[in-house]
C-alpha cells in the first residue's frame, strides 16, 4: 500500500473538504474514498498507455484509480502515471487549482512548486504543474495535468525519480493528449 501514497496524496490534496491537520498514511488511506464527489468521473474517460506501459485500473480504499507503469524499474522505483477524479464541487478551474496546491503544500513532505502554464487541449482548458516531494526518505518529480470536464477535475500525474522528470515528459504529454471523456 505504501507505494500509492503520492497518489493517495495527490488524492487527499484534490479533496477539497479535509480538515487542515496533518494526517498519517494509514488515516489518509482509511478517508480519502469517503470524500464526497471522489470517483465521479470514473469510467467516463479514455486514455491511451504509451507503448511497453502496464495499465492497472484498481480501487485503494475506495478510491479508483488508472495507473500506467512504466515497463521497468529504475533505481528501485517504478516510473508511473495515473489517473484519478473527483467532483470539482461547483469550483471553477482556477479556484480548485489553487485549493490543491495549497492542500499539496500542507500535506506532501518537502513539496516545492515548480513551473505551472496552461494549454488547450481537444477545446479544453488544462493546468498544468511540475512539483516535487518526499516520501519515505525517497526524492521525486512530478508533472500534474488537472483537466476539467462536466463539472469533474480529472488529475492525471505522472512520478519519476527526482531529476528523472524529462525522460517521461513525452510519455507523459502522449496520455494527456489522448485523454478523452465518453
Amino acid at each position: 500500500m505504501k507505494k500509492y501514497l503520492p497518489l493517495l496524496l495527490l488524492v487527499l490534496a484534490a479533496c477539497q473538504n479535509n480538515p487542515k491537520t496533518p494526517k498519517t498514511a494509514d488515516e489518509v488511506l482509511n478517508e480519502v474514498g469517503k470524500v464526497p464527489g471522489m470517483n465521479a468521473g470514473v469510467g467516463k474517460f479514455n486514455i491511451t498507455a504509451p507503448e511497453g506501459w502496464q495499465r492497472l485500473d484498481t480501487a485503494l480504499n475506495g478510491v479508483n484509480a488508472t495507473f500506467l507503469f512504466a515497463p521497468s524499474v529504475k533505481d528501485g522505483f517504478r516510473p508511473n502515471i495515473n489517473v484519478v477524479s473527483e467532483s470539482m464541487h461547483g469550483t471553477s478551474l482556477d479556484e480548485y487549482y489553487k485549493k490543491n496546491v495549497g492542500m499539496m503544500a500542507q500535506y506532501m513532505q518537502n513539496f516545492t512548486e515548480g513551473a505551472t502554464s496552461e494549454k488547450e487541449i481537444n477545446g479544453t482548458k488544462v493546468k498544468f504543474l511540475e512539483y516535487s516531494h518526499s516520501q519515505n526518505g525517497r526524492d521525486m518529480d512530478v508533472i500534474m495535468a488537472l483537466i476539467p470536464k462536466n463539472g469533474v477535475a480529472y488529475v492525471i500525474t505522472v512520478t519519476a525519480p527526482k531529476g528523472k522528470r524529462a525522460d517521461f515528459r513525452k510519455q507523459f504529454d502522449d496520455v494527456v493528449g489522448s485523454f478523452s471523456v465518453s
